[in-house]
């Protein structure tokens, strides 16, 4: 079965992860659910958080501390539930004032004191903040039950309990499932004996084979409420997660922490699924998802906070390399510590079309302008980009640029000639607090242009914007048909 971005039918993997979420709701709807809370065992010798202890129902669940670009070390901690319950935060500091992010989760904690309460009835990735600062935030992530956990005895499951665990490099094969238990956590580390395969990289690092991979298979999972930790490698060692001309593949579930280079990663791919998966990742070059020359993809559900892109789509490798087409970015929570949030960044040596962003939070960009913004779109190779849409996206925090739209050359870009824009849309995109964010349009030349770019019902800090100037949106010469309409009602285009 394949991925169609008009129709939206799904592959198996897909269809799989996104019916385990449906029955929620659905029997939601229908009757209540008895409260269910499953809590992961706690690995011996974890340190637990100095800032926060957390009881879900009455019960406790353990929490972790991990090292951030801004703001000292967060705090994080994961359960699974069904039905409505009640979360109950205690924070060794003051408490003044408490944000439950996003925002557009509606909740309201009740706060006494020190203790924080508030009610919970659907999955959700949550960051709580006190006293008005992202400093030292506490991350819960409350996930859907678990359908079909597999078995530690079937012969096709990597399989990894509660405890503390070393892996070395993995390829995955045909029908083939690597599988994290909650209360897992899986720390790699360089063997002695192991020579890298690159010796020095752009960044002078010493580059070692890929921690899992999966490379010209099909039906291939990587799942579990289990954690990643890359902090014992060194910069740049291991690409974490690498699906390679892979055919239905999905990654869900996991936490990954402080990767040293990408995270979840994607080449000549088809029917992808990466859903509900969590990264904090304090190191540069930990971009959070990469779709790279791939087709038939779906990330939904993920909470993302690197020190690079957080969802990107790119196409790294040339013709006969396949475009990267049919994309969907839904229901997603991003924290932009330093690059772009989410979009198309770079590298850009194949076209790339049909990708859609629709219904995500980014409750920071902290990004400070040069070609990073909170949306991007950003051609250093010859492809042209066309039919990209940014839909229902709520910035509760911009640093500097909420749009760069750009195409030119930097040190990411191989080919010769620059590339193209052709059709972007930006619709209910609303920045929330923070600065009044600018966006820019520069394409590269009388050939290479950004054209027919509309922002439709844009507002910054509740102010809807009617015009360019407006919303502090600016272009160059060699950008054609760039308008803001509002209400349906078209503005002047921009010649």
């Amino acid at each position: 079965m394949k991925i169609q971005f008009q129709t939206n039918s799904l592959s198996r993997a897909i269809l799989t992860t996104l019916t385990a979420m449906t029955c929620l709701v659905v029997a939601s709807a229908a009757a209540p659910i008895t409260p269910q809370v499953v809590i992961y065992p706690t690995p011996a010798g974890e340190k637990p958080s100095e800032d926060f202890a957390v009881k879900v129902n009455g019960l406790p669940i353990f929490i972790y501390t991990v090292a951030t670009l801004h703001g000292g070390s967060a705090s994080f901690g994961s359960f699974d539930f069904a039905g409505q319950i009640a979360v109950t935060i205690t924070s060794t500091r003051p408490v003044t004032s408490v944000k439950v992010l996003p925002a557009s989760y509606g909740i309201t904690p009740v706060v006494s004191k020190a203790q924080i309460a508030f009610k919970l009835a659907t999955p959700a990735n949550l960051t709580i903040e006190l006293n008005g600062r992202i400093d030292r935030a506490l991350h819960l992530f409350a996930n859907p039950p678990e359908r079909d956990p597999p078995k530690q005895d079937d012969p096709n499951i990597v399989y990894f309990g509660p405890g503390v665990h070393d892996l070395g490099p993995t390829r995955l094969k045909n029908n083939q499932t690597l599988y994290l238990a909650g209360g897992a956590i899986v720390r790699p580390r360089i063997p002695q004996d192991e020579k890298p395969t690159v010796e020095k990289d752009w960044s002078g690092c010493k580059c070692y084979r890929n921690l899992i991979e999966a490379n010209g298979v099909t039906h291939v999972t990587i799942c579990g409420r289990g954690i990643l930790d890359l902090s014992q490698l060194p910069w740049h060692a291991r690409t974490t997660i690498v699906l390679s001309h892979c055919d239905d593949a999905l990654v869900e579930g996991i936490t990954l922490l402080d990767a040293p280079c990408w995270g979840v990663a994607m080449f000549g791919s088809r029917h992808v699924a990466v859903r509900n998966v969590k990264e904090i990742c304090r190191r540069e070059n930990s971009d959070g998802i990469d779709i790279c020359n791939s087709q038939d993809v779906l990330v939904a559900d993920c909470f993302l906070r690197n020190n690079d892109d957080e969802v990107c789509v790119k196409t790294t490798s040339p013709a006969p390399a396949p475009d990267s087409q049919n994309i969907v970015v839904r229901n997603c929570v991003v924290w932009n510590e330093r690059a772009r949030g989410l979009g198309i960044t770079s590298e850009t040596r194949r076209n790339i079309a049909h990708v859609l962003f629709q219904n995500c939070d980014i409750i920071h960009d902290l990004s400070n302008g040069g070609d990073c913004a909170a949306l991007a779109i950003l051609v250093s190779d010859s492809g042209t980009m066309s039919d990209i849409r940014f839909e229902d996206i709520r910035v509760e925090q911009a640093n500097h640029t909420l749009v760069n739209c750009w195409i030119g050359a930097d040190m990411w870009g191989h080919d010769q000639e620059r590339g193209r824009i052709n059709g972007i849309r930006f619709k209910n995109i609303a920045v929330t607090g923070g600065n009044f964010p600018a966006s820019t349009f520069t394409g590269c030349d009388s050939t290479h242009l950004i054209e027919n770019v509309t922002f439709e019902n844009l507002r910054i800090n509740g102010k809807l914007i009617t015009d360019l100037a407006g919303g502090k949106i600016s272009s160059n010469l060699f950008t054609r048909n760039l308008r803001v309409i509002s209400d349906d009602k078209p503005q002047p285009i921009a010649q």
